[in-house]
């Protein structure tokens, strides 16, 4: 059993409304409010929705909260993240919404590989592994047929190397 069974994750379900929606957050202007809104929104509905986020409810995308140690600061750092399904595991992308810098979660993966991964009620300790070539280019695909701003955060974000990440449940121990 994988991640996605593990946190329990739903099917992608999109309509027609929802990926107008996503296309709009997919926009630089719709991406650039979205880095700034999103995660306090979905904090937010996340309470009243017993676990749902707006991420969720509106785009009908699963989002996870990636939990990580400070590269250095050593402190937990909490992220929301857009759950891309990778064979029975989970992948993220650190397009940071197509945004000039590297999200600082990537560097705290790069300084250790460990993490929490929650969804709703459930969280789950997952290690994980940076993606290149073929695996990266997979998630890349399956990533842009669930969210059409994949692929214009990385035409955006083409000046630098976008990282692709597999987390898989951390091995017991």
């Amino acid at each position: 059993m994988g991640l996605w069974a593990d946190l329990d994750l739903p099917p992608v379900r999109t309509s027609r409304a929802r990926r107008a929606l996503q296309a709009v957050a997919a926009s630089t202007a719709g991406a650039r409010v979205a880095s700034r809104v999103a995660a306090p929104l979905d904090t937010a509905v996340r309470r009243v929705t017993r676990g749902r986020t707006a991420t969720e409810v509106l785009a009908g995308l699963p989002t996870v909260v990636l939990t990580t140690r400070g590269a250095r600061t050593g402190r937990e750092r909490h992220s929301h993240l857009l759950a891309v399904p990778c064979g029975e595991d989970v992948a993220v992308i650190g397009s940071n919404f197509g945004g000039e810098r590297t999200p600082g979660w990537v560097h705290n993966l790069r300084a250790g590989a460990t993490a929490a991964v929650g969804y709703r009620e459930r969280s789950v300790a997952v290690t994980a592994r940076a993606l290149d070539g073929e695996e990266a280019e997979q998630v890349w695909t399956t990533a842009g047929a669930l969210y059409a701003g994949y692929p214009a955060y990385r035409q955006r974000a083409a000046h630098r190397t976008i990282t692709v990440w597999l987390l898989q449940p951390a091995p017991p121990g």
